[in-house]
């Protein structure tokens, strides 16, 4: 267990090195439309996982009430 454990350590210092080496190649001019690209890409991805969570919600709310509404209708009044 502890080598895979120093294993993952050993990659994940050669892939932050790496990106940071990749980064780095870049002027800030050249970075720039990248930052804002890859911004603008995780804000939309963040807008649609959250209207398909509050559908999924509403679909299972919706599907509940209907649920409740049979059960409560199928039961006659004595």
């Amino acid at each position: 267990k502890h080598i895979i454990q120093v294993s993952y350590l050993y990659c994940f210092l050669f892939f932050s090195r790496a990106s940071r080496r990749a980064i780095t190649c870049f002027s800030l001019k050249e970075r720039l439309p990248l930052v804002l690209t890859f911004s603008l890409c995780l804000i939309i991805m963040k807008f649609f996982f959250l209207l398909f969570s509050l559908l999924l919600v509403l679909a299972c709310g919706f599907s509940l009430v209907r649920l409740f509404m049979n059960s409560f209708l199928s039961v006659r009044p004595a």
